[in-house]
C-alpha cells in the first residue's frame, strides 16, 4: 500500500476509556508478531509486475534496514515498500509502543457489521478502527494528501493461536475527488523458527482505469 509519513502526535481532548483500552489490548495480544529480539531474515525473491519478472535476493532486518539485489528501480521500489510494510506490522513491539500510546475511546455502540468503532485520539491522523471478535476488522486514517480505509477480509491463526491477515483491501480517497485507488492484497506465510515470514504477496491494483497485478514470492528463507 502507499507509504505515508505521520508528522507527529497531537494534543487531544479525549479522555481514555478503560473498556476501549482493554479491547484494543486484547486485539494487540491476539495479533501475530515476530518474537522479541528477532534479527531479521534473508531470502531469494521473484518479483513480477504485470509480467515483468526479476529474480534476486533480499535481506530484511527492519522497516528501514532492507537490502535488495535487484537494480531495476520500479521492481526495487515495489519490493522495498512491501517488505518495509510487513516488517513494520510484524515487528516485535509492545502495546504501549503502538496503539497504547494514544487515548482510546469507543465511537459507537457496535451495531456496525464490521464491529465497534474505537477512536484513537492524539495520533495526528484522525484514526479509528472497527473491532469485532477480538480482531481489527477495519482501519481508517487521514494524511494531508489522502485518506484510506483498510478492510480485513480474511485472517488465519498461526501455530501459536495468533491472527495473521490473509486478505485485505485498501480504498484510497482524494480529499477533493473521492475514490482514487483500490488495492486488493493476498498474503501467504512460511513458519521459520518462531516467526511467520512472508512467502507470497499478490496485489491487484486499480488506479485511473488501469489494472496492475504484482506478486512477490520469497523462498530459501534464512534467519539472521
Amino acid at each position: 500500500m502507499a507509504t505515508y509519513t505521520k508528522e507527529k502526535d497531537v494534543e487531544t481532548v479525549l479522555e481514555d476509556d478503560i473498556e476501549a483500552r482493554n479491547t484494543m489490548q486484547e486485539v494487540f495480544s491476539n495479533t501475530a508478531r515476530w518474537p522479541a529480539g528477532f534479527g531479521g531474515f534473508a531470502a531469494d525473491v521473484v518479483a513480477n509486475i504485470n509480467g515483468e519478472e526479476k529474480k534476486g535476493t533480499v535481506t530484511v532486518k527492519g522497516p528501514k534496514d532492507i537490502t535488495i539485489s535487484i537494480e531495476e528501480e520500479n521492481i526495487k521500489n515495489f519490493l522495498n515498500e512491501n517488505l518495509a510494510s510487513i516488517a513494520m506490522h510484524r515487528g516485535p513491539r509492545s502495546f504501549e509502543e503502538s496503539d497504547g500510546k494514544y487515548k482510546l475511546v469507543f465511537g459507537d455502540d457496535g451495531t456496525h457489521p464490521l464491529g465497534r468503532k474505537v477512536v484513537m485520539g492524539g495520533d495526528g491522523m484522525s484514526s479509528f478502527y472497527r473491532v469485532k471478535d477480538g480482531r481489527i476488522q477495519q482501519i481508517n486514517r487521514q494524511t494531508p494528501r489522502f485518506s484510506f480505509t483498510i478492510n480485513i477480509e480474511e485472517s488465519m491463526k498461526n501455530q501459536d493461536g495468533k491472527f495473521l491477515t490473509r486478505k485485505y483491501s485498501v480504498f484510497y480517497f482524494n480529499p477533493e475527488k473521492g475514490l482514487k485507488d483500490v488495492e486488493s492484497y493476498t498474503d501467504e506465510y512460511l513458519r521459520v523458527g518462531e516467526a511467520d515470514l512472508p512467502e507470497v504477496r499478490r496485489i491487484i491494483n486499480c488506479e485511473e482505469g488501469a489494472i496492475t497485478v504484482s506478486t512477490m514470492t520469497l523462498s530459501n528463507h534464512k534467519l539472521l
